[in-house]
């Protein structure tokens, strides 16, 4: 397959509609704690406190931007996470994807080049194992044709918005 083709099957009505400028990635860099008052932003970045907040705000409702808080999976007793390579029927990957990002336990999932077609991260605890999710999720996708997992086994700075 060649590049363009598989790049028009994996992006097709995938385009963001907003495209964030330099000016919003000095506001993203600043809102890394999350709870940063836009007034400490706006100082920094040379901007009014309503102009960040007007360009958060946009962020925001386009999807561009989540401001949400994240936890290392180790510090939580009984859990864990792992990355998911997905092999997928070429022209399921579209379909696949969406189906993916809806399983439970997945915090996140993309499209990507290489040996894999999708790959995921998927948060796992003491009541909802790897065998619960390939049991009763994996069966939900369209055109898969074979996963390959990788557990997390260390990085302190690892962290996932919390799913489960």
């Amino acid at each position: 397959m060649t590049s363009a083709r598989f790049a028009d099957i994996i992006f097709r009505n995938r385009k963001m509609k907003y495209k964030v400028d330099q000016t919003d990635i000095e506001i993203i860099r600043n809102l890394w704690d999350g709870r940063t008052p836009y007034s400490d932003i706006a100082k920094k970045v040379g901007l009014t406190t309503n102009t960040v907040r007007n360009r958060v705000n946009r962020m925001l409702e386009k999807g561009t931007l989540q401001i949400i808080s994240l936890v290392n999976p180790e510090a939580i007793e009984g859990h864990s996470s792992a990355f998911m390579g997905f092999k997928i029927h070429p022209q399921k990957i579209n379909s696949a994807l969406d189906q993916i990002i809806k399983l439970r336990g997945v915090v996140g999932a993309a499209a990507v080049s290489g040996r894999f077609d999708i790959m995921a991260v998927v948060m796992f605890n003491n009541e909802y194992s790897i065998n619960n999710f390939v049991e009763k999720e994996l069966i939900k996708i369209d055109g898969l044709l074979s996963t390959e997992t990788f557990f997390a086994i260390g990085g302190e700075t690892f962290q996932l918005r919390y799913v489960l």
